[in-house]
């Protein structure tokens, strides 16, 4: 992918590892498929679409908007 459609989804991405969170773990916690997660970190999801339950584990795990 040459550019990143979705900044939001990455900057989630970068908050995940710095807290040291598996992705697995984080997709569990969020009731989401890996590869739904790994796509969102890459910007190729729009966060902003997740049910509200991933979107509520995502920001408040990762402490952080999903905007």
């Amino acid at each position: 992918m040459d550019t990143v459609t979705f900044p939001g989804g990455v900057k989630l991405g970068v908050r995940r590892r710095l807290l040291g969170i598996p992705l697995a773990q984080l997709a569990r916690d969020a009731a989401l498929q890996p590869e739904l997660l790994r796509r969102l970190e890459a910007g190729e999801f729009d966060p902003r679409s997740l049910h509200r339950l991933a979107r509520r584990v995502l920001s408040r795990t990762l402490d952080t908007t999903l905007d």
